[in-house]
């Protein structure tokens, strides 16, 4: 018996780091949301990829459709944890961005003065 409890503590001692280990958005993320935009709500889905620019920081690019066009996105966020906000720019719009991850799982929501989005993606 004590064997077999030294065995799950040692087990537990082993798993616990890699359980504990914080997500990152580097990576390719997928998903679709919705954009506002002169009163007009459009789908949008999106390919977004995130690689390191710093310590805390990451660049964004990302290729969003909507049934009207397509549009290269560029930005930068910061953060810890899992919120990072920042800015994102494309055809020279600047708009204000939220990114709130949950496991593999990102809860995007972009703003600025012509119109807002909110996008889910996940891992690809």
């Amino acid at each position: 018996m004590r064997a077999l409890i030294l065995s799950l503590v040692v087990l537990s001692a082993a798993l616990t780091p890699a359980l504990a280990a914080p997500a990152t958005l580097e990576g390719s993320w997928r998903g679709s949301g919705t954009v506002t935009h002169r009163r007009a709500v459009d789908q949008v889905r999106c390919r977004a990829t995130f690689k390191p620019a710093g310590a805390k920081s990451f660049a964004v690019s990302s290729l969003c459709t909507t049934d009207t066009g397509r549009y290269d996105v560029a930005g930068q966020v910061t953060g810890s944890g899992s919120r990072y906000s920042g800015w994102v720019e494309t055809n020279g719009q600047r708009g204000s961005v939220v990114v709130v991850q949950h496991g593999n799982r990102l809860s995007v929501t972009v703003t600025s003065r012509r119109g807002s989005g909110r996008l889910s993606l996940s891992r690809n």
